[in-house]
């Protein structure tokens, strides 16, 4: 989380964006829980989509971001993180909560677990943050979960306090 921390200090005092944030938290998770990709994701103010702000691919060390999931098209994922503040996916394919995407967002990316936690700032939903693992299933340990749980928290204190104020429209590099 040294690259987070670091980002998040950096914002704080003006030598770093809320960009930077998200690439360092992302970066981060990728390294020390050891798995394929990581996403900052912002909710609307509605908490009717989410907007990836951040997504980093370990694999080629690539940022992107852009991607917006609605809750009309994902229901049962959207119940289930706002409701519970986390999902544990460990076969995402088959899990109630994360088959919905098993045709499209799974597919295309080979995601066969997941991991994602509830960003809040001040107590009110903003944000996710995602683990994802590729390639092949993962049983998530507590440790996983402590690791995504400590950046969630942290990047909740600097998320805006408008959601629809962090989605950025320029591509990441």
């Amino acid at each position: 989380m040294d690259r987070t921390r670091a980002a998040v200090f950096g914002l704080r005092i003006g030598h770093a964006t809320v960009e930077d944030v998200w690439r360092a938290a992302c970066e981060d998770i990728v390294e020390s829980a050891a798995v394929s990709r990581a996403g900052v994701w912002a909710f609307s103010d509605d908490r009717e989509s989410l907007t990836c702000l951040n997504l980093f691919d370990g694999g080629p060390r690539r940022h992107s971001r852009g991607t917006i999931l609605l809750r009309t098209d994902y229901p049962d994922y959207f119940r289930a993180i706002t409701n519970n503040a986390r999902v544990v996916a460990d076969d995402a394919p088959l899990h109630p909560a994360t088959r919905c995407f098993a045709d499209t967002y799974f597919k295309e990316n080979d995601v066969r677990s997941l991991l994602d936690f509830i960003v809040l700032r001040e107590a009110v939903p903003v944000g996710i943050l995602c683990c994802e693992q590729s390639g092949w299933r993962r049983d998530w340990s507590p440790a996983d979960s402590a690791c995504l749980q400590a950046v969630a928290m942290l990047i909740g204190t600097v998320f805006p306090r408008c959601p629809d104020d962090a989605v950025v429209d320029e591509p990441a590099g």
